[in-house]
């Protein structure tokens, strides 16, 4: 059965072993590709990440190991994620090991609020964070969602 979380990072973007040197860094790593393929220019790109990032200043979403930076936005045709991995820590001196970063349209809160709850009750499972930690591959963190 292919989840909604399965169904978006399949058309996403999934790092394992992602490092980079910031969380805005590391939104943007996991959104850009996504969206440029979608059609949206540099300057929208950074309207979005911006967009995250203001989200983020509201209420933080990084929770222990897990970071679920979102926004909803306009000018996208559905949600848009990625996903990174990184045992050691996505970037320096953070906790986070597991970031799923995405948006939605702007009208679309109610799928978005139920993309936001599977994903955190997915990314949740110990034993499954464990295993996606271990993952050294796109295709096996995929498999295991």
């Amino acid at each position: 059965m292919t989840t909604p979380l399965l169904a978006t990072l399949e058309r996403g973007t999934v790092r394992v072993d992602y490092r980079t040197v910031d969380f805005e860094s590391a939104v943007r790593g996991l959104l850009a590709q996504s969206l440029i393929a979608r059609g949206l220019s540099s300057d929208r790109i950074d309207q979005i990440v911006e967009a995250v990032q203001r989200r983020e200043e509201t209420g933080s979403t990084c929770s222990g190991p897990i970071a679920l930076p979102h926004a909803r936005v306009d000018g996208i045709p559905g949600i848009v994620a990625g996903l990174g991995i990184n045992a050691g820590g996505i970037w320096p001196q953070a906790d986070t090991r597991v970031m799923l970063a995405f948006v939605s349209p702007t009208d679309a809160a109610g799928e978005h609020l139920r993309f936001l709850s599977s994903a955190a009750k997915t990314l949740r499972d110990p034993s499954l964070l464990s295993r996606i930690l271990e993952a050294p591959s796109r295709a096996d963190v995929l498999a295991l969602l």
